[in-house]
């Protein structure tokens, strides 16, 4: 079962803007960032190409030919011949990329590109940042998700929107 979380609501902006940009969603370990992410693509893509940098480490070689999207498309193809890159309809999902965050150097080609959306998850992503060639700075997005909040509880108990904002009305009155 899917617990509703904060960060639907800026995917849902994000994949709205026609301007988007590559997409980083950060936060702590283990609080839902790729479940959430692929409960999102999931709803929204055709095809979703999952790259798990911990769990397939031989996807670490992808940036072997460079850092052009068409390059890394490809070498993903040459590894995987099933994952399929059909523009506009696929998401690619870029998760752990703490184990790799030369990735992020590739953003700023993907967001030239544009042919498909790209989203890339990680915890401590600050710490390994000085491990990157370029930090694709103007050519992605940056989102921090946090643990689960009061209100993300209150809806995964079942509470509707209004009972909520009651809620929160006596704690600000401290009723």
């Amino acid at each position: 079962m899917y617990l509703k979380r904060k960060v639907d609501a800026f995917l849902e902006e994000w994949k709205a803007d026609k301007n988007r940009k590559p997409l980083i969603v950060k936060g702590s370990r283990q609080i839902g960032k790729t479940e959430s992410i692929l409960h999102f693509a999931a709803d929204h893509y055709e095809n979703v190409i999952e790259i798990n940098f911990v769990r397939d480490e031989k996807y670490k070689g992808i940036i072997a030919d460079g850092y052009e999207a068409a390059d890394i498309i490809k070498n993903i193809s040459l590894i995987d011949p099933t994952k399929k890159f059909v523009p506009g309809k696929t998401l690619i999902f870029f998760d752990e990329i703490t184990e790799f965050p030369e990735i992020a150097t590739s953003l700023k080609f993907f967001c030239i590109d544009g042919r498909f959306d790209v989203i890339c998850s990680g915890s401590l992503l600050g710490i390994h940042y000085r491990r990157i060639e370029s930090n694709s700075v103007g050519y992605k997005m940056d989102y921090t998700m946090y643990s689960m909040d009061f209100e993300e509880f209150l809806w995964a108990k079942g509470y509707d929107e209004e009972r909520i904002a009651d809620m929160l009305r006596h704690m600000e009155n401290m009723e």
